[in-house]
C-alpha cells in the first residue's frame, strides 16, 4: 500500500482538546496507549475525513499511522478512559467503563462541529477487568460496516474514521489479529455515566455531569431557569432517544444489546456487537444469540428505549423537581416515538401528506409482511414501482407466500395514493431516495469478516462502497440486495 509523505500528520495539526479533563478525576483515567505490532492501514473513510475538513489521503500516511498507534502524540492530546455503570439485560452493574476504548479528545471539524475521536483496541485501561484491551479484526470490521450502514440510511450513529490492522495476536474463541478502530461521534457520553455516580450516592458529580452535558451539547437549555435545566436536559434526551429508536424500527435494524451503558445522551447509535438487519419481516427477530429471553428482540426495542429513559431519570432524580416526572417522560417518549416513526414510514411509502388512517395502513402492512414472509428491505424498494392492483407487479408478488393477502393491502394502498397530489413518477423518485437497495445482511457481513481474517479484504471494500450509497442501484451488484440463499451456499 502506498502512502503520501507529508512532514507531519494532518490530523495531529487539528485543534485538539479533551473536554473530559474539565471534570473531576473521578470521571476518567489518563491512559498511555499500548502500540500494536506492525500496524498498517486497512481503510481511511473519505466521508468522515471530510467532516473533519480532511481528505482520506491526508490521513493515509505513516505519520498518521504512528499518531493513532500512540507513538507520535503531541502534548495537547491527552488520552482518557471514562468510567460508567449500566443496566445490562435489566440487571445493574455498578462499574463498567471504557475497557478497550480510549478518547484522544475532541477536534473541531467542518462547519465548526465538534467530534470526539476514540480508539478501540488501543490496550488496557483501569476498566478492562479480565480482558486485554484489544479489538479483534472481525469485531472492528463489524463496527466499521455497521456504523457506516446506519449513516448511509440517515440514522444517527457514531462513525468510523480509520481501520488499522496489525500483527498483534489476540485470543478470543480462536487466535486472530488485533485491529484498531478509529471512531468518532459528537460525544460518547452514555446513560451509564449518570448511573455510575447516582448509584454511588455521589450526587455532586451527577450535578457536575449534568452541567457539563448541557454546556457542551445542549446550549439552548442554558436559556431555562437554572432549577429547570436538568429536567429540560432529560426531556431533550428522551426525545432524541425516541427518534433514534423510531429510525431503527423504520429500517428493520436490531441493535442487539440496548443496555443503558450503550445509550448515547445525544441520541446516536453506539456500539455494534451482535446487531442485525431484519430480512424476512418477523417482529420477534433476535440479533443476539445470547439474549435467551428476547429482551432486545426487534419489536421490544421501543419499550426498552422507554425503560432506559426511566433508568436515566432515576439517575438524575436528585436534580429533578418532582417524583412524578417519570410518568410525564413516558408520555413524552411515546409521543415522539410515534410521531417520528409515522414520519419515516410515510416517506418509505411515498406519502407526502399525513392522513389519520396512516397508522392503521402501516399496521395492516406489517401484518401482511409477517404473514407473507416478505423481505422487509426488498418490499419497500419494489413498492416504488407499484402502479395499481390490476397490474401483477411480479417483483412484489415473488416476495410473498400469500399473494391474496398482499393484494388486499395493495388495494388499500392504492386508495390511499389517490389522496396524494404528486405523480407516480415523483413518488417513485422520492421512495427510491429513502428505501435502500442494499442493507448489511448478516451473511454478507459474516463472509466479509471471514475473508478479512484470511487476508482478503475484497468483500469488505465492496460492501462498504454499497452501504455508503445504499439508495443507488449498482450494475452487477444484485447479489448484495438479495436475502441469504442456503442452496447457493
Amino acid at each position: 500500500m502506498t502512502h503520501s509523505k507529508p512532514s507531519d500528520a494532518a490530523i495531529k495539526n487539528l485543534s485538539w482538546t479533551n473536554p473530559w479533563l474539565q471534570l473531576p478525576d473521578a470521571f476518567y483515567q489518563r491512559i498511555q496507549l499500548t502500540p500494536l505490532d506492525t500496524p498498517y492501514f486497512i481503510h481511511c473513510n473519505t466521508h468522515t475525513a471530510e467532516l473533519l475538513g480532511l481528505s482520506a489521503e491526508q490521513l493515509q500516511n505513516e505519520a498518521t499511522l504512528h499518531f493513532f498507534n500512540g507513538q507520535q502524540l503531541p502534548p495537547e492530546v491527552q488520552p482518557t478512559a471514562s468510567v460508567y455503570a449500566g443496566h445490562q439485560f435489566g440487571i445493574f452493574t455498578a462499574q463498567l467503563g471504557d475497557g478497550r476504548v480510549l478518547s484522544l479528545g475532541e477536534v473541531v471539524g467542518h462547519n465548526d462541529r465538534r467530534y470526539e475521536i476514540q480508539l478501540k483496541g488501543a490496550g488496557l485501561t483501569l476498566y478492562s477487568r479480565t480482558l486485554d484491551g484489544r479489538c479483534p479484526l472481525g469485531s472492528a470490521i463489524r463496527e466499521y460496516l455497521g456504523s457506516e450502514a446506519l449513516a448511509g440510511l440517515n440514522i444517527p450513529t457514531s462513525r468510523a474514521l480509520c481501520l488499522l490492522g496489525s500483527e498483534t495476536k489476540v485470543q478470543r474463541e480462536y487466535l486472530t489479529t488485533g485491529a484498531l478502530l478509529v471512531r468518532m461521534a459528537r460525544s460518547h457520553i452514555r446513560f451509564g455515566h449518570f448511573e455510575y455516580f447516582h448509584h454511588k450516592g455521589d450526587f455532586e458529580n451527577v450535578k457536575n455531569l449534568t452541567t457539563f452535558v448541557i454546556e457542551q451539547h445542549f446550549p439552548d437549555v442554558l436559556n431555562e431557569p437554572i432549577e429547570l435545566r436538568p429536567l429540560r436536559l432529560l426531556e431533550a434526551i428522551v426525545e432524541r432517544t425516541a427518534c433514534l429508536i423510531a429510525a431503527w424500527q423504520s429500517e428493520g435494524f436490531t441493535h442487539g444489546v440496548i443496555n443503558t451503558d450503550n445509550m448515547s445522551v445525544l441520541g446516536d447509535t453506539l456500539d455494534f456487537g451482535p446487531f442485525g438487519f431484519m430480512e424476512t419481516y418477523h417482529p420477534e427477530f433476535l440479533a443476539n444469540a445470547s439474549d435467551d429471553l428476547g429482551r432486545y428482540q426487534f419489536d421490544q426495542q421501543p419499550e426498552i428505549g422507554r425503560w432506559n429513559c426511566l433508568a436515566l431519570a432515576e439517575a438524575m432524580s436528585s436534580l429533578l423537581p418532582s417524583r412524578t416526572i417519570p410518568a410525564k417522560l413516558l408520555r413524552l417518549y411515546r409521543q415522539h416515538y410515534h410521531q417520528h416513526y409515522l414520519q419515516r414510514l410515510r416517506l418509505k411509502l411515498g406519502l407526502s401528506t399525513p392522513h389519520p388512517d396512516d397508522a392503521k395502513l402501516i399496521e395492516v402492512l406489517l401484518t401482511t409482511l409477517q404473514q407473507g414472509n416478505i423481505d422487509y428491505a426488498l418490499f419497500f424498494r419494489n413498492l416504488a414501482d407499484f402502479i395499481n392492483v390490476q397490474e401483477k407487479n411480479p417483483a412484489l408478488y415473488t416476495l410473498t407466500t400469500d399473494s391474496a393477502n398482499l393484494m388486499q393491502w395493495l388495494s388499500l394502498y392504492q386508495d390511499r395514493l389517490r389522496l396524494e397530489t404528486i405523480s407516480s413518477q415523483e413518488r417513485q423518485k422520492q421512495m427510491n431516495q429513502v428505501n435502500p437497495c442494499y442493507v448489511l445482511r448478516s451473511h454478507l457481513l459474516k463472509q466479509s469478516i471471514t475473508d478479512a481474517e484470511h487476508g482478503d479484504l475484497t468483500e469488505f471494500y465492496r460492501l462498504l462502497t454499497l452501504l455508503q450509497n445504499p439508495f443507488e442501484e449498482q450494475t452487477g451488484m444484485d447479489f448484495y440486495a438479495q436475502p441469504y440463499n442456503p442452496e447457493a451456499g
